[in-house]
């Protein structure tokens, strides 16, 4: 009997995680550097769905650059723990003279994530505690203390288009 509650909770928890996490994402804003960039300076895509994830990211923060970014990768999720990784990664610089395009996947295999469910609120955080996703049914508040090559501290604030 307790085994059969046991299994339904469980069941039930991963069924509201999944709703808190799968979905469509259009980025708002950015921090980085105590300066907030909204569209046109930032815009992006993340579509998080049937253990696949998907990123885009179009950047004119710097002047005389923009900056294209797109990330195709899976995700594994439980009630415990969410991994996620890039199996193709291609960053864009074009400064007007030229381009650039970089490759390299932003890490190695899989990033795992521990999972906190609180009433309508879901917290994942990194192993190394350095990044976290906040999500509700409106939004996903993405936060890493160490992006990019510079290991700038930014924060990207999404919200639920779908």
């Amino acid at each position: 009997m307790l085994l059969n509650y046991l299994k339904a909770n469980s069941s039930d928890n991963i069924n509201h995680i999944k709703s808190l996490l799968e979905g469509r994402y259009e980025l708002v804003y950015w921090k980085q550097d105590n300066l907030k960039f909204n569209y046109p300076q930032i815009a992006g895509t993340l579509v998080v769905k049937d253990n696949k994830i998907s990123f885009t990211l179009d950047s004119n923060m710097k002047e005389n650059e923009s900056l294209k970014i797109i990330g195709w990768g899976n995700y594994n999720l439980s009630v415990n723990e969410y991994n996620y990784g890039y199996f193709d990664f291609k960053k864009m610089t074009d400064n007007g003279a030229d381009m650039k395009v970089n490759k390299t996947l932003p890490w190695q295999g899989m990033r795992k994530y521990s999972v906190l469910l609180k009433n309508d609120k879901l917290l994942l955080t990194s192993s190394t505690g350095k990044q976290t996703w906040e999500l509700d049914k409106k939004s996903l508040i993405y936060t890493d203390k160490e992006w990019g090559t510079d290991k700038k501290e930014v924060i990207r604030y999404w919200k639920r288009i779908n």
